[in-house]
């Protein structure tokens, strides 16, 4: 950990690093960085900590939750949330970046500034989190949607006001005070350890050899689950359904191929599992318009 003046930077290798902002007695604001697919809870951070609001910009986090259910925020998403995960932070897809506001006790002793913007927190927790340990994930995000991009944009170009930061969190309390972002329980969504298990065990399988071309429906059918469960514990974990997931790995697969080896394209469309030459250039240039030919002699 570090502090440089109003900036607080925690890193853990090359795994995690976070810029965390006081913008106000008791709301902390921070953007965090993740490339790994598990990191620990620091609860020493948290004893005062009464709720967090996070956004995933992309990648998908999970929650292992105090009574046994996993809760995933995937990208694009908002979550609000005054449960702490039981042990560990999941990170499905080993890298992660989002936005996250927490909001603690001592901001109840400093709500007169909050006030002026018709900011109540008490009010806000009372909207969205009406029971003792909840957790609810925001539905129709346009009303925040330019906020979220600027913050990300005042990041990426390091631009990194305080105030500028300050209106921004500002105008996302506001808006929570007021009620008008709709939510849902994140419990519907909600994973048992065993599902979990089991989409994991699907995307090895799907991945480890993306040559052999295996069905969803034998993998469900050796778990002992239908189809279509098995695509809906997929989708919850990972946050794409598999035909997305499968091509964004096949793509991955298919550059690196395309600019580390020889191989010809057929050879590389056989080995990220398409059987026909016109196919693979077909999804490649759809994906990256550019053809397999191009990209190799672009990228060499």
């Amino acid at each position: 950990m570090k502090k440089t003046g109003e900036i607080t930077e925690v890193t853990l290798a090359n795994a995690y690093r976070s810029l965390i902002y006081e913008v106000y007695p008791g709301i902390l604001f921070a953007f965090n960085h993740v490339h790994t697919s598990t990191l620990p809870t620091m609860p020493q951070t948290m004893d005062d900590c009464i709720c967090t609001i996070n956004y995933a910009a992309s990648g998908t986090c999970g929650l292992y939750s105090s009574n046994g259910k996993y809760i995933y925020l995937r990208s694009g998403e908002l979550m609000i949330s005054n449960e702490q995960a039981a042990n560990s932070f999941e990170y499905p897809v080993g890298s992660y970046c989002g936005v996250e506001i927490y909001i603690m006790r001592k901001v109840l002793e400093h709500s007169e500034k909050l006030a002026f913007f018709k900011i109540d927190v008490e009010q806000m927790l009372y909207t969205y989190l009406p029971e003792q340990y909840q957790t609810v994930i925001a539905e129709n995000l346009s009303l925040l949607k330019n906020t979220l991009a600027d913050i990300s944009m005042l990041y990426e170009m390091k631009i990194l006001d305080l105030n500028l930061l300050r209106l921004h969190i500002f105008y996302i309390l506001r808006l929570l005070t007021a009620g008008v972002i709709e939510s849902h329980s994140g419990y519907e969504g909600a994973l048992t350890k065993s599902q979990v298990d089991m989409a994991k065990k699907a995307e090895h399988i799907l991945t480890a050899n993306l040559a052999d071309r295996k069905t969803i429906a034998h993998i469900a059918g050796t778990m002992g689950i239908s189809p279509s469960s098995l695509k809906n514990y997929f989708k919850a974990v990972y946050g794409q359904n598999i035909s997305d997931y499968l091509r964004g790995k096949r793509i991955e697969r298919a550059k690196k191929l395309l600019i580390e080896t020889k191989y010809s394209i057929l050879e590389i469309a056989n080995q990220v599992g398409f059987e026909s030459q016109s196919k693979f250039t077909e999804m490649f240039h759809t994906e990256l318009s550019l053809t397999p030919t191009e990209y190799r002699r672009t990228h060499r």
